[in-house]
């Protein structure tokens, strides 16, 4: 199976001299694509004159995590694309060929992803996915080895299995389903858009499998592109969570989730003021001011002959979070 690590950059030039050479080490039966956004940091210049074997591919603009990918993988023909940022990089080359070959084991796989670590805390999941990802009924995304701010140690779940969506820090998914899917959705620009895609494969054919790999291993930094608190990252966050609900929830659900996400993130946005989050407070106003002069652009996804099934892990973390206190994946 030929294979290709694809790697989205804007004006990272710092992240590519820090990852790039292990990323090279550890993946010596892969071709590497650096996707570039349009940079003005020299980024291009240094993987030319440092870096022979890697594949440049230029847009023209900053397309953003969705567009900068959707665009660049026009020109590659790989068999497997592992989408990897630019702030993370592969224990060793094992992790790398244990992600493959779930693939070449079972053509029902079409998305995976490995356990994300955090790069300054190896013993520790990171963030931004864990040990794969769900989302409640609501729409707010936890994963496994990580409840909101609270985050495992990575030795809890070594298993792999399936999963609602694979992290965007690093995934791997077939060429031929994501061509068929047409991609990112581009309005998203970035944060949520991999959530999406894993979304609307199943929803096309529920067979069709996401996993996490619990013997692959991926580092990663964390906020190479927008640091954690900044309140663009809420405005996307909370914005896109709410478009792709919209697109994909099942009609019966539609009134009852629009209700009780609009009475949560008000719940959090008085929250933000009380605790003094002024970013958080930022971005869910951007966000709601957005979806209130776009919300009827937004158009819903259907699919012929689609079998509805149970989309969420559970009612609502932010309940089960605050008030039963199951701050661990394995206490839902």
């Amino acid at each position: 199976m030929k294979t290709a690590i694809v790697i989205i950059n804007y004006n990272g030039l710092n992240l590519i001299k820090k990852f790039i050479p292990s990323i090279i080490t550890n993946s010596s039966n892969c071709n590497i694509y650096v996707i570039d956004n349009n940079s003005t940091d020299d980024s291009v210049n240094y993987i030319k004159n440092n870096f022979s074997n890697i594949n440049i591919i230029n847009n023209s603009s900053n397309l953003g995590y969705a567009g900068g990918y959707n665009e660049g993988i026009k020109k590659i023909d790989e068999d497997l694309l592992i989408f990897l940022n630019n702030d993370a990089t592969f224990l060793d080359e094992n992790s790398l060929y244990n992600l493959v070959k779930v693939f070449k084991e079972n053509s029902e796989i079409k998305v995976a992803q490995p356990k994300i670590i955090d790069f300054t805390n190896q013993e520790k999941f990171e963030y931004s996915g864990a040990a794969g990802g769900f989302i409640d009924f609501f729409g707010y995304p936890f994963c496994r080895g990580r409840i909101f701010s609270n985050v495992e140690l990575k030795n809890n779940y070594n298993t792999t299995r399936e999963v609602f969506w694979a992290s965007g820090t690093c995934f791997a998914v077939r060429r031929s389903t994501f061509i068929e899917h047409n991609g990112f959705d581009e309005s998203f620009f970035a944060h949520m858009e991999e959530i999406d895609l894993c979304w609307r494969i199943k929803r096309k054919n529920i067979d069709d499998k996401i996993v996490a790999v619990g013997n692959s291993e991926v580092h990663h930094l964390g906020g190479g592109s927008l640091t954690y608190n900044s309140s663009n990252k809420y405005y996307l966050n909370f914005r896109n969570s709410i478009i792709m609900m919209i697109k994909n929830i099942p009609g019966k659900y539609f009134f009852q989730f629009l209700l009780g996400r609009l009475f949560l993130d008000f719940l959090i946005l008085i929250f933000s003021i009380i605790s003094l989050k002024f970013n958080l407070f930022i971005g869910i106003v951007k966000a709601y001011l957005f979806l209130l002069i776009n919300f009827l652009k937004i158009k819903r996804v259907k699919f012929k002959n689609e079998r509805i099934f149970k989309y969420y892990y559970c009612k609502s973390i932010i309940f089960d979070y605050l008030f039963r206190r199951k701050n661990k994946f394995s206490k839902i």
